[in-house]
């Protein structure tokens, strides 16, 4: 038997873009970074104080995981006994969590994922999972990055009727100097709503039709001030 865990949920929206929904006020994050990371993210802020901020996702690719767990949009969890998927509306975005007993990939056919690789089993009503083979990438705008060798461990249990949790531990010698723990939660919305996952296309908006300059910043493809530019 596997539990139930219909509804559609949401990442609280108080809970900002900071992977570790509990970090204090004034902190910039709750891991212990290495060095050389620590530097970026203290770059990172300086640059955007400076208005200068480029998102990967800007591109409208997937989000990936860690940075999966943060996204504010609609998200849905269907278990079943072989396997659970772990549903985000952004970009149709969907974690595949393997309990049918498989090992992950042999490490030779590995190669860099959005989502990586998931396998994990039941204990009782709780999901274990260990996720690896993931692209590098950032937790969230503003938060540190991550690199291609993070892999993670997650509990997922229904708190109580309306709360999802995610007990999480990051692994990723490069960038964290040692594992970083965050729980997330999700609350589930009010069933009254009767809210649909939709199909999601980021191309559909022209404003996403953007690419980085050479200041770091953020400019739109072919936009123009000029009312007469691209007119014959």
């Amino acid at each position: 038997m596997v539990p139930d865990w219909t509804g559609v949920y949401s990442r609280p929206a108080d809970k900002g873009f900071t992977f570790d929904p509990d970090t204090p006020a004034g902190v910039a994050t709750t891991a212990k970074l290495t060095p050389e990371y620590q530097a970026r993210l203290d770059k990172r802020i300086a640059d955007v104080k400076r208005g200068i901020e480029w998102d990967p996702i800007s591109t409208c690719a997937p989000p990936g995981h860690p940075r999966w767990l943060t996204e504010p949009f609609l998200r849905e969890f269907v278990p079943t006994p072989n396997q659970t998927w772990l549903i985000n509306e952004m970009v149709n975005d969907i974690r595949r969590v393997y309990t049918d007993g498989r090992d992950h990939i042999p490490a030779e056919d590995r190669y860099p994922l959005y989502n990586g690789d998931s396998i994990g089993f039941w204990d009782g009503g709780k999901l274990v999972v260990h996720t690896n083979q993931l692209q590098g990438g950032i937790y969230q705008r503003q938060n540190p990055d991550y690199t291609d060798q993070v892999e993670t461990v997650e509990i997922w249990q229904r708190a109580d009727a309306s709360t999802m949790t995610a007990d999480v531990w990051v692994y990723d010698p490069p960038s964290l100097a040692e594992p970083w723990y965050v729980k997330q939660a999700y609350v589930r919305l009010d069933p009254k709503q009767d809210l649909r996952i939709r199909y999601w296309n980021c191309a559909e908006n022209q404003n996403n039709a953007v690419h980085q300059t050479q200041d770091g910043t953020t400019q739109f493809n072919g936009f123009s001030f000029d009312p007469k530019a691209g007119k014959k």
